[in-house]
């Protein structure tokens, strides 16, 4: 298996959509075949989505970089005291 990125989320929106559309499927057809196919779609997409979550919580050191300002802020360069803003004064 290669490494995960956040680009492995991609799979869970087809599935989902598909699982969505089925379920609308379902409720025009009302048979038996339409209801084991929705329940099929739901359960996959529920379980790709349930890894996703689980692989994205266990890889989140691997996905952010170690001097991410979101979640590390003193290593945000903090642009108000520097100066660097400022325009040199026309003369």
């Amino acid at each position: 298996m290669k490494r995960f990125t956040i680009a492995w989320w991609a799979f869970s929106f087809p599935i989902s959509a598909l699982a969505i559309a089925s379920i609308q499927y379902h409720h025009q057809v009302q048979a038996l075949p339409a209801k084991i196919l929705m329940l099929l779609l739901l359960t996959i997409s529920v379980f790709v989505v349930v890894s996703l979550v689980a692989a994205t919580v266990l890889n989140s050191g691997l996905l952010l970089p170690d001097d991410d300002p979101l979640f590390n802020p003193s290593t945000q360069r903090n642009s108000t005291l520097d100066g660097s803003h400022r325009q040199e004064p026309l003369t």
